[in-house]
């Protein structure tokens, strides 16, 4: 009888010390299968990043290579511009540039802005500029058109403007823009006369602008380049897209400064 109920109280304490082996393992293997989780999302995470960062730069490198490209374009009268191209793989990147008869962005303080007519044409330009009053900062403008005649360039000077208190020599007077967000605008008019050869050079006066110079159809050339660079994964896991607006090269502006200081020159 004592023996039987040994051999009971045996078989009880091994039933116990099954089910909390049981609950250890389940506990372990939980917490195992916690830590490998993590480890994976960590190590997919990883990927993505570098992945990610793989694409970012190849997005960049391919609007560098398109930036030397319009360089080369615009420095070799024989050159031609690739409007599409790959940078790397075909699949992992494609950049295109595109050309556009009108510019539309930011003259920074001390920049000017170059705006190319095509060879004989006639039209109107149409000049719409800062989004600020002049209680806020608003720039007036210089423009300089150059133009071939009997053989010499002339250029002839506008200065435009509603904000007689950054300058204090008569100004043409503006109109009110047409346009959203813009507070001025003017037109030029590009006749027969002064179309040889022409180009405009637009130089914000005091502070730098926003600007969009548009024209009556087929009178501007290339104003502004567009660059798309877009790059991703073969598995497309990742993607990036940059773009980039880039105006026609411009010459240094030390003329333009002349003319505003309001010194004498002398040819």
């Amino acid at each position: 009888m004592q023996k039987t109920l040994f051999s009971n109280r045996n078989s009880g304490q091994s039933g116990q010390i099954g089910v909390i082996v049981l609950l250890l393992s389940a506990v372990v293997l939980v917490i195992g299968l916690s830590i490998a989780n993590r480890t994976i999302k960590e190590s997919q995470s990883t990927i993505a990043q570098e992945n990610s960062a793989r694409v970012f730069s190849t997005a960049e490198s391919g609007v560098q290579q398109a930036l030397n490209n319009i360089f080369q374009f615009e420095s070799d009268q024989n050159a031609t511009l690739t409007d599409e191209f790959s940078f790397e793989d075909a699949n992992l990147n494609q950049i295109s540039i595109s050309t556009d008869e009108k510019f539309e962005g930011f003259i920074a303080e001390k920049n000017t802005l170059e705006i190319k007519i095509i060879e004989g044409q006639t039209g109107t330009i149409n000049l719409d500029w800062s989004k600020s009053t002049c209680d806020q900062g608003a720039a007036n403008l210089l423009i300089g058109h150059y133009f071939l005649n009997a053989g010499s360039y002339d250029v002839n000077y506008y200065m435009i403007g509603n904000c007689p208190s950054y300058i204090d020599q008569n100004l043409i007077g503006a109109n009110s823009s047409s346009l959203d967000l813009y507070q001025f605008q003017y037109n030029l008019d590009i006749t027969a006369s002064n179309n040889q050869s022409a180009f405009l050079r637009i130089f914000p006066l005091a502070r730098g602008t926003d600007i969009s110079v548009g024209s009556t159809t087929g009178l501007i050339s290339n104003a502004q380049y567009t660059i798309l660079s877009l790059a991703q994964m073969p598995d497309g896991s990742s993607a990036k897209a940059i773009e980039v607006k880039r105006s026609v090269p411009s010459a240094p502006a030390f003329m333009d400064f002349a003319i505003v200081s309001g010194g004498n020159l002398e040819k």
